[in-house]
């Protein structure tokens, strides 16, 4: 984006972008605060030295509260009043992964609830600090989770555990999160940045082209019959196969004698070539 964020504190780490949300005192989320999140992730895409992406608050108190209720009201009188306007209207909620090709962390180092815990299942992973929670807490006002959540947190831990939470309401903590898989791993409040930061960078290292791949086949072909998955499956399969990386890869890796034991050796010669 041409102009410099206003929600947003931006950073690179070599081939990671991080994006530190910026609107105190509460963090809330609006649809201001989204388009310009779709802007700075689609620097992500556009930027060919950037592999992926980190999402945390650059407000210690919480990571993100939840989206504006106060629109809510707005939107719901409307609505009420016979207004067609946009909310009724808006798109179905995407996930991060449904915007471009490159993973996407959320770090969520403070509390966050509703529209935020929605935009943090929307990403790929999710490290959460130890310090933190999270909870999908619509039902206290009356209303369903309508950012993705009754559709995303079923498919993260299963029917009954989510049906649990979103009926309750209830706040759920790093350990717990974790074991359900909620979240991609609890990291101690000190670390989260450093594990994350780590994560990103080895998932940058992989194979742009399979990571890519990888993504679209789980992710599209979970939403299909397993016959058509398959398909997809084969499709793309194709696709790394004829690739220049793939080819050089698997002919090194078969100079080696196939072993298996020096495939991460032989990975690291292609990082340390890529990075020449």
């Amino acid at each position: 984006m041409a102009d410099k964020p206003r929600f947003f504190q931006v950073e690179k780490d070599g081939p990671v972008i991080i994006w530190r949300f910026n609107n105190p005192p509460q963090n809330l989320w609006n649809m201001e605060t989204a388009s310009e999140f779709d802007d700075v992730v689609e620097g992500l895409y556009e930027d060919p030295g950037l592999r992926v992406g980190i999402l945390t608050s650059a407000v210690m108190e919480v990571f993100i509260q939840h989206f504006d209720v106060s629109l809510l009201v707005q939107w719901g009188d409307a609505l009420k009043a016979g207004q067609v306007t946009l909310p009724a209207e808006r798109p179905a909620p995407r996930g991060v992964y449904r915007r471009g090709p490159k993973p996407v962390i959320a770090a969520i180092n403070a509390p966050v609830a509703g529209g935020g815990l929605e935009l943090c299942m929307a990403c790929d992973f999710r490290f959460m600090s130890r310090a933190a929670s999270v909870a999908q807490p619509e039902v206290g006002a009356g209303i369903l989770p309508g950012g993705g959540g009754t559709q995303r947190m079923p498919r993260l831990i299963g029917l009954g555990r989510a049906l649990e939470l979103q009926v309750t309401g209830r706040r759920v903590f790093a350990e717990e999160a974790e074991r359900i898989g909620l979240v991609t791993r609890a990291c101690d409040p000190l670390n989260l940045m450093q594990e994350t930061v780590e994560f990103a960078k080895m998932l940058a290292a992989q194979p742009p082209l399979a990571v890519e791949l990888i993504r679209r086949c789980i992710y599209e072909g979970t939403e299909m019959p397993l016959e058509d998955g398959l398909a997809l499956e084969s499709e793309l399969f194709r696709e790394t196969l004829i690739s220049g990386d793939a080819l050089d890869r698997m002919r090194a890796y078969v100079a080696a004698g196939q072993d298996s034991q020096r495939a991460q050796e032989i990975l690291q010669d292609f990082e340390q070539q890529d990075s020449e």
